[in-house]
């Protein structure tokens, strides 16, 4: 029998994806951890997700809402969530079947741990293993590590649900559509204890259809997540000089994704920004990896 213990909820926001949901809920219901509720928030599909879905009921408690963006959908989740622990897992991604026992073993093994994060497995559109994502120990001071680069990431965490509804849950504003997770997870750190699992949980799937290959629209979400934090008094008090490499760090992923999208000129002009905001990032292997792509993809015109 699986090891049993408290409530966990798992909370799915889904727009169209129908293509993918099936497999990401049944990677949690193979858990070998329970009791384990499921909840997902359908945030206005207009594909065929409702149909799909029903043969999960009433294993599977689905809730239909307007489109609100994901931040409004995890929201909603969280408050229908009665785990005591929970969990956000994007609709494309999977769990290998111990995340959740092995997440809560941990905590059971650190009762002073708020959130823990783990390792994750980067797979293509049909599942195909790319590679292993490494997040790696925080600092003594996570927040600065946050500032600079999102290790937590969506679907590779579990947290105490009475912190997430202590810092009121994610943002909702749809300019930070894309980032909202990244924003919350800094405003966490700042009164959570966050740790490190170094095992592998969570299949993080990569397709068209990722906010990731949307380099406009991640462009502005991290624009306004650093707006924020820059307007955070107890940030900005503590953390100036990672909210310098901060505004680096994300002109360099900004070049990064324009580069993915054949934009030479902006990507460049992203790398410039790069620089003027912290020349250190020149040491940076990406940087001279987006250079390397750049070259290639102007050979190629």
């Amino acid at each position: 029998m699986p090891p049993s213990g408290p409530l966990v909820t798992v909370v799915i926001p889904s727009y169209n994806r129908a293509d993918y949901i099936t497999e990401t809920i049944e990677s949690v219901l193979q858990q070998t951890y329970h009791p384990i509720e499921i909840i997902v928030i359908d945030d206005g599909s207009n594909d065929n997700s409702r149909e799909v879905l029903e043969r999960f009921l009433p294993s599977v408690r689905y809730v239909w809402q307007e489109n609100a963006e994901r931040g409004a959908a995890r929201n909603h989740g969280l408050r229908l969530a009665r785990g005591e622990f929970i969990a956000f897992l994007d609709s494309d991604d999977l769990w290998l079947p111990s995340m959740v026992e092995k997440c809560v073993a941990f905590f059971h093994a650190n009762p002073n741990t708020d959130l823990v994060y783990t390792d994750a497995m980067l797979i293509d559109a049909s599942g195909k293993p790319l590679r292993t994502l490494r997040a790696g120990a925080p600092t003594s001071r996570p927040t600065d590590r946050l500032l600079e680069s999102n290790f937590v990431s969506i679907g590779r965490h579990l947290i105490r649900t009475a912190a997430v509804i202590k810092i009121g849950g994610f943002r909702e504003e749809r300019d930070l559509a894309g980032s909202e997770d990244w924003e919350m997870w800094v405003r966490l750190s700042l009164e959570a204890q966050i740790d490190y699992l170094p095992v592998v949980t969570t299949k993080i799937r990569t397709h068209s259809g990722n906010s990731m290959t949307n380099a406009a629209g991640m462009r502005r979400s991290m624009a306004r997540a650093a707006d924020l934090f820059e307007q955070s008094t107890a940030i900005r008090s503590a953390h100036s000089a990672s909210l310098r490499r901060m505004r680096a760090k994300i002109a360099l992923v900004n070049a990064i994704n324009y580069c993915s999208q054949r934009d030479t000129r902006t990507s460049l002009r992203c790398l410039r920004e790069a620089i003027e905001a912290d020349a250190r990032v020149l040491v940076d292997l990406r940087y001279a990896y987006t250079i390397v792509r750049l070259l290639k993809n102007n050979l190629r015109l």
